[in-house]
């Protein structure tokens, strides 16, 4: 499983982590800009992973596996520290302000806030801009990471379907258009995530088991309201646009490469 770029430290100077960025740009730069919808209900086959029935969407030329059921990655000391941090730059990014690192300013939008919580643990996911979409994110996972439905772990990316317009045709066919960092996974398999949603930084709730619930038996929050009714469509939970799970490995590159030896 190839590593991140390297840690955002005197080492990102290096020949090797130059290249490894340098890799992370040109799949950025392969990342289409159009999405195609999916149908609704549907999550496990994502538009981006082939044609929906009658829907006769291309299928994608990079898609060469299921999607979201992808085994967990490594779980050695280095890559669960490396998820603490991860979760602990989550936690710390929550409240009213743009997230600050190196000197770079990460765009003040979801998939800007979640680059920059990765930069803040250390990890690039990008150029340092700031820039990546949330499709961009995604398939940067779906070709070097681990993209599940369950099982999620600190750090990880979430991803989320239709929660805004971002086509603007008035339906809710817009794939890949919300992303949040997990913080913490509960007992009951409720997930703690940090995204950006109006004008903060947040955390709010997902549980992907019982979608359409937003509290438990015992009055505990479970989901929460992802996107407004409108019109003729409902109201819909984090749990109900809920798509994948996303996990970069996190291992730093000095380390696999002394493995190698």
């Amino acid at each position: 499983m190839t590593s991140l770029p390297a840690p955002l430290s005197s080492s990102s100077s290096s020949s090797s982590s130059s290249s490894s960025a340098s890799a992370a740009l040109l799949l950025l730069a392969l990342v289409s800009a159009a999405c195609t919808p999916i149908a609704t209900g549907t999550r496990r086959q994502h538009a981006l992973f082939g044609p929906e029935a009658g829907r006769g969407q291309p299928t994608s030329t990079s898609s060469l596996r299921s999607p979201f059921d992808d085994p967990l990655p490594d779980d050695g000391d280095a890559e669960r520290q490396s998820r603490l941090r991860l979760a602990a730059a989550a936690a710390a990014s929550v409240g009213d302000r743009p997230i600050i690192v190196g000197g770079v300013r990460y765009r003040f939008d979801c998939s800007g806030v979640a680059a920059g919580i990765y930069a803040k643990a250390g990890f690039r996911v990008d150029d340092g801009s700031g820039s990546p979409s949330t499709s961009a994110i995604y398939e940067v996972v779906r070709q070097r990471g681990s993209l599940r439905r369950e099982h999620p772990l600190p750090g990880d990316f979430v991803f989320f379907d239709d929660t805004y317009d971002s086509n603007g045709n008035g339906l809710r066919d817009d794939p890949l258009s919300h992303i949040g960092v997990v913080e913490k996974i509960f007992d009951d398999d409720t997930v703690l995530f940090v995204h950006r949603i109006g004008a903060k930084i947040v955390r709010w709730r997902l549980n992907p088991r019982r979608p359409k619930d937003r509290v438990d038996e015992r009055g505990r929050p479970l989901n929460q309201f992802l996107r407004d009714a409108e019109g003729s469509f409902p109201a819909q939970t984090t749990g109900e646009l809920f798509v994948a799970f996303g996990s970069l490995p996190t291992r730093p590159v000095a380390a696999r490469v002394a493995d190698a030896h």
